[in-house]
């Protein structure tokens, strides 16, 4: 078992990590453009996506719960079929996000509580950006499928190619062509079509003969649809609570001034970091997971899940130490203001206890997504963010200021990580009995 999780855990592992190396160049770059307020711009702008795509990430959550099952049922066509459907809504909502883009910008950028030069910079970014809706989300598709198929490895190649295409563009037409916010803006554009070109030739290379198998009309069989739709909606609230609870914390941030906002999107970059490489044993458990129970396998199931969360406890052991002792030098390669590296003198703390406090939290999710008990895990998000954490968020920024905004992510950390592991055997173990 554990050379299963391994396996499926190292190339998703790998291909993770590349992805915050994204957003931490992205830092560097515009931090080093002589303003705050070029990262509060890229950060707004980001986080608009992020809060748009988590929201979207169904399409790959998903897509990997419901192939894993029907592969581990030996089910080929339905797996397909699952294919076939989640790309269909893919780029239809693809479509829709772009036909409504200025609505969307006005509400998510132009109402933020920030300065007026930040949104400016990150009303910028978004009017690139947009134009990569298409290609994102039929990568979120691909990668779903082939996780659920058992294979990281090409999601891995994928990942890869994306981010080091984003990192080199963005790089050029930044430091090159000097074209600020829309330089990165314009490569991550252009790197997500990268990665559809790369997921196409990966999938009529490997699976070509799973075309064959593909239904037009299995699209809208009823039974089919509301499994998707029951999976994706409660994958929907979760992702965009979640999302949604950075991006609050984000824009009461800005509320604090541009040195404020800049140094926690700068500290987010290590919580990133952390939950992208936690991620990859997360959705290796997830496939097995949903392997395990399309199989009828409980005692693999339950090996799976109970190794899985040892390898990320150690993982998250490993990350604190990193964080002690090497905080401070990672800070120093995402900006030179001085004025945020003097304020992050106070808060080095939370860096050191996020892995240990978290870990349980992300890796559950992947458990959860591939046994498909998705509405456990919308629940207990439901709870720990409106509940906990919004209330939390407010009464400590009043008391203690940026510091009780910190203490508000822990207790969202930990509560989702305790609730997912209090239901863990009714809503997962029993699928199978």
């Amino acid at each position: 078992m554990n050379r299963r999780i391994l396996n499926l855990a190292i190339p998703n592992v790998i291909s993770n990590i590349t992805v915050p190396f994204v957003g931490i160049v992205d830092i560097a770059l515009v931090g080093r453009m002589g303003s705050s307020a070029f990262i509060g711009g890229v950060v707004f702008g980001s986080m608009v996506f992020t809060l748009i795509y988590t929201g979207l990430a169904f399409l790959r959550m998903g897509t990997t719960g419901l192939t894993a099952q029907a592969y581990g049922a030996s089910d080929y066509k339905d797996a397909a079929n699952s294919l076939l459907r989640a790309m269909f809504f893919g780029l239809i909502a693809a479509f829709i996000l772009i036909a409504l883009q200025i609505p969307v910008k006005n509400l998510l950028i132009l109402n933020l509580d920030g300065s007026t030069e930040a949104l400016s910079y990150a009303a910028d970014y978004f009017n690139v950006r947009i134009w990569a809706a298409p290609a994102t989300l039929a990568v979120f598709v691909f990668m779903g499928w082939f996780i659920g198929m058992q294979n990281s490895k090409i999601p891995m190649i994928i990942t890869l190619v994306i981010s080091l295409s984003n990192i080199i563009l963005s790089s050029i037409f930044v430091i090159v062509f000097d074209m600020k916010i829309e330089g990165v803006a314009l490569g991550t554009v252009l790197s997500q079509y990268i990665g559809l070109i790369i997921s196409l030739i990966f999938f009529f290379w490997k699976y070509k003969r799973v075309i064959t198998l593909f239904q037009r009309k299995a699209i809208f069989i009823v039974d089919k649809l509301k499994r998707f739709f029951s999976v994706s909606r409660d994958i929907f609230i979760r992702s965009l609570l979640l999302t949604g609870s950075f991006f609050l914390f984000n824009a009461v941030s800005a509320g604090l001034g541009d040195d404020y906002l800049a140094l926690n999107s700068v500290m987010l970059q290590f919580l990133w970091i952390f939950a992208w490489v936690t991620d990859g044993f997360a959705y290796a458990g997830g496939t097995l997971a949903g392997r395990y129970i399309g199989a009828k396998d409980r005692p693999s199931l339950i090996d799976a899940v109970k190794k899985s969360v040892v390898f990320g406890f150690l993982l998250a052991l490993a990350f604190t130490l990193v964080y002690i002792f090497a905080s401070r030098g990672i800070l120093y390669l995402l900006t030179d203001s001085q004025s945020v590296i003097l304020l992050a003198e106070e808060y080095y703390f939370w860096l050191w206890i996020i892995p240990v406090i978290s870990f349980l939290a992300f890796l559950y999710d992947g458990i959860y997504v591939g046994a498909t008990a998705t509405s456990t895990m919308r629940n207990i998000m439901l709870v720990s963010v409106l509940v906990i954490y919004v209330p939390a968020l407010f009464i400590f920024k009043y008391y203690w200021g940026n510091q009780g905004m910190w203490l508000a992510i822990i207790f969202l950390l930990a509560t989702r990580g305790v609730g997912l592991g209090l239901f863990l055997k009714k809503s997962v173990y029993n699928k199978v009995i």
